[in-house]
């Protein structure tokens, strides 16, 4: 069975509370699993269980730790 791609960027950013720039980075990282459609205008389709797969992955929270305020 083929994939049900159905979620647009927009959406697929409101459900995980982050920007469509950083939705369509993940796509061309290949951690979303999408198709490009090309009607007049270009536009991603998002595989709901990959937007699943992907919100469900821990999150390393790396980076520089925060100040301790005295």
């Amino acid at each position: 069975m083929g994939a049900n791609y159905s979620i647009t960027v927009t959406d697929a950013a409101e459900n995980l509370g982050c920007t469509k720039s950083y939705i369509q980075r993940l796509i061309r990282q290949k951690r979303l699993d999408a198709v490009l459609q090309n009607a007049p205008v270009k536009y991603y389709l998002i595989d709901p269980d990959s937007l699943e797969k992907y919100q469900s992955t821990p999150k390393n929270k790396g980076g520089r730790p925060r100040k301790q305020r005295k």
